[in-house]
């Protein structure tokens, strides 16, 4: 039982090392720290106000070919 436990434990470390994201360049690594940071706490400050804007602009856009595709997609999903 205590052989089990004790790999468990290994094994758990195993998953719980996850090395730092590194993109090369040391400006994309600062700059995804720092949106990665600000999207842990509050996402939904940008997330909505965001998708809210990308919608009223595709409407405006392409008016009512927009409600159109929304609507086959709701049928069809």
């Amino acid at each position: 039982m205590k052989s089990h436990f004790i790999r468990l434990k290994h094994r758990m470390e195993e998953v719980s090392m996850v090395e730092p994201n590194d993109f090369g360049f040391a400006f994309a690594n600062n700059l995804y720290r720092n949106i990665n940071r600000f999207f842990k706490k509050a996402p939904f400050i940008i997330v909505i106000p965001a998708s809210v804007f990308i919608a009223f602009f595709l409407y405006l856009l392409f008016g009512f070919l927009a409600i159109r595709l929304v609507s086959i997609l709701q049928n069809g999903f």
